[in-house]
């Protein structure tokens, strides 16, 4: 027994500031990358005050001090080594805090008793989390870092897509023919044909109370975040089975699978799981994708077959960034222009579309997950990107700079579009949970000049879009709908948890459709008084980050699971 009562204090601290830690990472109200320093700074930090009051300040004996942490050090390797690989890297996150608590437990818990009965404690209740562990693997973390649990015994999605191959038996010949009719589909690009998630071509106002969507087909897919592409009757997707990259190509009519071209190559990260991040591209009867490793293919659209090819982290030294390549290919002026972040002047990337020679390149660093925007601005066609700097605008045949501008509050890792919003004005996104900025850019005798109206933290988004309609803005503030004035920045109204989704634009009928987090499908009036619902319905299983497309009079929507078509 001790002379002097235990000193409990400085660890119910240090589990307290573990706690504040965890409370905030799944806050998400908090920019993403905020809450990532926290849900992997907390653990750091709060571990090693506890270390400091164990040893040093709790008042046990130091010879037992160190028994216990010995034995905590020898249950913790052995979780490492027993649970299931998709565990050991939340065992950082969730595994630490957990340990610290068990710890601690056993202290308090034995403070009166012998020291054999604190080690009876700290075995016991790390046997039980240990059992618990091994009987589980963690399949991804949704956008507020939770994680999505399942039995570790039960069959992976990928192992029961094993062995599907093409099953279309009315794939196109290849030729001009098939060329011209693939690439007349207006949903050529990421998010549409101007990339801003508008679907234009679409007149029709939707009454979902009385005429819900109706499913036409579902099918399994293999895992990634990639949307579809659509032209000619068919759909285009990039996808993971198993060691494959695959990009398949799906008859629109009844979801059966044409063709598929994979590449040896895989992704995976513990937050988003694996699979391609990027959208195909179609131009001119070819398939332009950029895989998660960096592995940039032209393809036939017709038929799969390959046309030329490049490795961006082998070609540019580029490193593989924190949640893999994720830039949608841009082909303006015979240009595939694609971020690689590579070393020198090999940052951003322009491929002539025909032969897949160098056209040019721009030095560009850091972490990015953003894709090249097209604009006229001020009469000009030109390309917009966002990179760590700011944003720069460059003409598209040539790859010269036009002009760069720094907004104010600029921080890292671009996420989402720049958005147009008039002749001369764009709506920029900040960072990850950050804000926007509106800019304004003229041009003058040959001189551009660039101004920023406004900044706002009204509307934050994180890696899900925003769209703009009749001087409005809606999109998500982090997990929650919000309507923004767009000519100052100030909010509207904020309503709808609808989580990480992402929104789609009917012009026409002045209408949103939103895709939940959770798959939920939502119909909203873009209202800029009122939040109004005007339906919803579950249309998919599991986490959706996907983006939706419209493609003729059928509502297209995909996660790393499944896809359905809904008829409009």
């Amino acid at each position: 027994m001790n002379a002097r009562p235990l000193r409990l204090w400085p660890g119910a601290a240090a589990l307290g500031l573990q706690a504040l830690a965890l409370l905030l990472s799944v806050t998400p109200a908090i920019d993403a990358f905020t809450r990532f320093f926290f849900m992997a700074g907390g653990p750091g930090v709060s571990l090693l005050l506890f270390l400091v009051w164990l040893l040093f300040f709790s008042r046990l004996p130091r010879l037992e001090s160190l028994q216990l942490l010995g034995l905590a050090l020898v249950l913790a390797l052995a979780a490492a080594v027993g649970v299931d690989a998709s565990v050991r890297g939340g065992l950082w996150f969730y595994g630490v805090p957990v340990s610290m608590l068990v710890l601690f437990l056993a202290v308090a818990l034995g403070a009166e008793r012998p020291a054999g009965w604190r080690r009876l404690v700290l075995a016991s209740g790390f046997g039980g989390f240990l059992l618990l562990l091994a009987l589980v693997r963690i399949e991804g973390y949704t956008g507020a870092y939770l994680p999505e649990l399942a039995w570790r015994w039960a069959e992976t999605h990928e192992e029961s897509l094993e062995g599907r191959v093409a099953t279309g038996s009315e794939i196109p010949a290849t030729g001009e023919a098939a060329a011209e009719s693939i690439a007349e589909g207006a949903w050529a690009s990421y998010r549409g044909p101007e990339r801003n998630g508008r679907v234009s071509g679409f007149s029709r106002t939707l009454d979902w109370a009385s005429a819900p969507p109706q499913e036409v087909w579902r099918v399994e897919m293999g895992p990634a975040w990639s949307s579809f592409v659509a032209s000619g009757g068919r759909l285009f997707t990039q996808e993971q089975r198993g060691d494959r990259e695959v990009v398949a190509c799906y008859r629109s009519g009844d979801g059966a699978l044409l063709w598929e071209h994979g590449v040896e190559a895989r992704f995976s990260e513990v937050i988003s799981g694996a699979g391609p991040r990027a959208t195909p591209t179609l131009a001119g009867g070819r398939l332009f994708t950029l895989g998660a490793t960096g592995i940039l293919l032209a393809l036939d659209a017709a038929g799969g077959d390959l046309l030329w090819r490049h490795d961006l982290m082998e070609e540019t030294g580029a490193p593989l960034p924190q949640w893999g390549f994720s830039s949608s290919p841009l082909v303006a002026e015979g240009r595939v222009i694609v971020y690689a972040g590579g070393e020198g002047e090999q940052g951003l990337l322009a491929y002539e579309a025909e032969t897949g020679a160098l056209a040019w390149q721009l030095e560009s660093r850091g972490m990015n997950f953003s894709s090249a925007q097209p604009a006229r601005l001020d009469g000009v066609d030109l390309v917009l990107f966002a990179d760590t700097s700011g944003v720069m605008a460059v003409e598209p045949e040539s790859g010269s700079v036009l002009w760069r501008f720094r907004p104010e509050d600029w921080q890292t890792a671009p996420m989402v579009q720049i958005q147009q919003i008039g002749p001369v004005d764009l709506v920029v996104p900040l960072g990850d949970g950050v804000g926007l900025a509106r800019l304004e850019g003229t041009r003058t005798a040959g001189e551009w000049q660039v101004r920023e109206v406004w900044s706002s933290r009204a509307l934050k988004p994180s890696f899900n879009d925003f769209v703009f309609h009749e001087g409005n803005l809606y999109g998500f503030d982090q997990n929650i709908f919000v309507a923004a004035d767009a000519a100052s920045g100030e909010r509207l109204w904020k309503r709808g948890r609808y989580g990480f989704g992402q929104v789609l634009l009917l012009p026409a009928a002045g209408q949103l459709i939103v895709i939940s987090e959770k798959g939920e499908l939502i119909l909203l009036a873009a209202d800029p008084t009122e939040h109004r619902e005007l339906g919803r319905f579950q249309a998919l299983d599991g986490k959706t980050w996907n983006h939706p497309i419209v493609a003729g009079e059928r509502l297209i929507v995909r996660n790393g699971t499944e896809a359905a078509a809904y008829r409009l």
